[in-house]
C-alpha cells in the first residue's frame, strides 16, 4: 500500500483524472475562444498536470490523517480541508509543470501574466481557487464512483489496459519531447536565415550609398572653382554614376536570386513545421496560442499567422 492505495489504483486514478483534464480543457478552449482544439501538451487525450494533482492531493490527505489522527478519507473529510490540500498542492504542481517546461524548452507554454495576483505567469489566485473547487468537488462527489469504477474492472484486464496506456504515454512524451526539440532547431535555422536576406539588404544598401556619397563628395570637391572647371566636373560625376550603375547591374541579379533562394527556404520550412495538423509542431501552436518563446518569438508569431 502506499498512501492507502495500491499502486495498481493509483495508476488507474492518474490515467482517468489525466483524461477528464484533457476534456475540460478542450471544453473550456471551445467555449471560450468557440475552437475545438487538442489542449494537452501531449498528443493523446491526457493531460498529466490533472492527474498528478489528484494524485498529490490523495497522498497529503492521508498523510493528514495519518499525522492527525483525524479522518480524512474523501467521504469523511470536510470539503474546506478538501479544498486548502487541492489549492495547495494543485498550484504547486501546475507552477513546477510551468517552471520546468519554461526552462527545459526554453518557451513558457502558458502565461497567467495579464491576470491578478500572479507569479511570474506560471500561476494565478483566480486559476489556483478553481483548481481547490475543482478538487473538492472531485473527491468528495466523483472518487467514490471512481473507486467502486476499478474495484469493477477485472484485475487482469486491468493489468493489460494499464500496460497498454502507459506504455502509449511514454511513447507519447517522447514523440512530443522530439518535436519541441525539432520546433526550437528550426525556428534557429529561420532566424538565421532571416539574418541572411537582412545581410544581403544591407550589404546592397550599403554598396548604393558608398556609390552616392562617393558621386556627391565628387560634385562638392567640384564646387571649389567650378567656374574653370565645369565640363571636368561634369565628366566626373558621369563617370561615377556610370560606375555606381554598373556596380549595381552587376550586383542586382546575384543579390535577387540570392535573396529568392532565401525566401523559399524559409518558406519551406514554415509549411515543413506546420505540415501535420494532428500531431507535430502545428497541433502544439493550436493548442498553445499565447506560447512565448524566449529566443525566437518572431518566428513564433509567423508560424501562428500561418495555421489561422
Amino acid at each position: 500500500m502506499i498512501c492507502g492505495m495500491t499502486l495498481y489504483q493509483i495508476l488507474w486514478y492518474f490515467m482517468i483524472y489525466s483524461l477528464i483534464g484533457w476534456m475540460i480543457e478542450v471544453s473550456y478552449h471551445a467555449i471560450t475562444l468557440g475552437k475545438v482544439v487538442n489542449r494537452g501538451f501531449l498528443n493523446g487525450p491526457i493531460c498529466p498536470v490533472y492527474g498528478s494533482g489528484v494524485i498529490m492531493v490523495l497522498i497529503v490527505l492521508y498523510l493528514t490523517g495519518f499525522i492527525t489522527g483525524f479522518e480524512t478519507n474523501v467521504d469523511e473529510a470536510h470539503p474546506l480541508l478538501l479544498f486548502i490540500i487541492g489549492i495547495l498542492f494543485a498550484t504547486l504542481i501546475e507552477f513546477l509543470a510551468g517552471f520546468i517546461l519554461d526552462k527545459l524548452f526554453h518557451a513558457r507554454w502558458w502565461d497567467y501574466s495579464d491576470r491578478k495576483f500572479n507569479v511570474n505567469g506560471y500561476i494565478c489566485l483566480e486559476f489556483s481557487i478553481i483548481w481547490g473547487l475543482a478538487i473538492a468537488f472531485v473527491l468528495r462527489v466523483i472518487q467514490p464512483s471512481f473507486e467502486k469504477l476499478v474495484e469493477f474492472i477485472p484485475k487482469l484486464l486491468g493489468i493489460i489496459l494499464l500496460i497498454v496506456m502507459y506504455l502509449t504515454f511514454i511513447a507519447d512524451i517522447i514523440i512530443t519531447v522530439l518535436t519541441i526539440l525539432k520546433l526550437n532547431r528550426e525556428l534557429e535555422k529561420m532566424a538565421d536565415i532571416q539574418k541572411s536576406i537582412l545581410r544581403l539588404s544591407d550589404g546592397m544598401s550599403e554598396m548604393i550609398g558608398t556609390g552616392t556619397i562617393k558621386t556627391m563628395d565628387t560634385l562638392e570637391k567640384g564646387y571649389v572653382g567650378a567656374s574653370e572647371k565645369k565640363e571636368e566636373l561634369r565628366e566626373k560625376l558621369n563617370e561615377n554614376k556610370a560606375e555606381l550603375r554598373s556596380t549595381i547591374d552587376e550586383h542586382r541579379e546575384e543579390y535577387l536570386s540570392r535573396k529568392e533562394e532565401l525566401e523559399k527556404r524559409l518558406e519551406h520550412l514554415k509549411k515543413e513545421l506546420i505540415y501535420r495538423k494532428i500531431f507535430g509542431i502545428r497541433r502544439l501552436l493550436r493548442a498553445f496560442p499565447g506560447i512565448k518563446h524566449h529566443t525566437y518569438q518572431e518566428m513564433i508569431n509567423y508560424l501562428q499567422d500561418m495555421i489561422k
